[in-house]
């Protein structure tokens, strides 16, 4: 069995770059070699995606998308078996001044059955411009919208991999290369409290939105 690592790549500020990595697993297996061609395409189809406009709106001006990498990965030893890059036949940029520092972020915390850090995973979107209260925390209509839209965004990008292998189907998971499993997400919620990519700060209260997936 395999899993597919989904790559969205872009830039902040010209300068920097920032990625979001969510994973899907497979609800049937590729045959004895994953189609480079069908690969090809699903990964320029995501590259192509529009982006749902409570996501653009929270990206800031100045942040773009352009383009992904798909990973086809081995169950057993997360080694790589396929691998595809694709750039977007034009960068999708967010729709809103930018406001806040390079690396503020908002969060999506994706939810399994699986009891445990093995069943939890987290997505950090580019938020260069949300909107804050007097409290420091982003508006809570913003936040609904980005909770929603991203499930939008990521069942577009299963619909994508799933035209791509019709014979398969994928699921959104949370990947653990500590117990080499992929639970499947039952539910993703979304912060109110503006985050730095890659660090969480727990000790920030918050509240959240959350919404049933698929």
């Amino acid at each position: 069995m395999s899993y597919v690592r989904v790559s969205i790549k872009g830039t902040l500020l010209s300068t920097e770059v920032w990625s979001v990595n969510p994973t899907f697993d497979p609800t049937g297996e590729f045959e004895t070699s994953v189609s480079q061609s069908a690969l090809d395409s699903a990964a320029q189809a995501i590259a192509d995606l529009a982006i749902p406009t409570g996501l653009r709106a929270i990206m800031g001006a100045q942040t773009t998308r352009t383009g992904t990498q798909l990973e086809v990965r081995a169950d057993a030893d997360d080694s790589l078996l396929a691998l595809s890059t694709a750039i977007s036949a034009v960068g999708v940029f967010g729709t809103t001044t930018t406001s806040l520092p390079p690396q503020s972020s908002l969060v999506l915390s994706l939810r399994t059955n699986t009891p445990g850090a093995s069943g939890r995973g987290r997505i950090y979107w580019p938020a260069l411009s949300a909107t804050t209260d007097g409290t420091g925390r982003v508006n809570g209509t913003q936040v609904s919208n980005f909770a929603n839209d991203f499930k939008t965004y990521l069942t577009n990008i299963d619909a994508a991999l799933t035209a791509a292998f019709p014979l398969i189907g994928f699921d959104l998971a949370v990947r653990s290369r500590k117990t080499h499993t992929s639970p499947h997400v039952v539910k993703i919620q979304a912060g109110n409290v503006i985050d730095i990519q890659r660090r969480r700060r727990d000790s920030l209260p918050e509240s959240y939105t959350t919404v049933t997936y698929p």
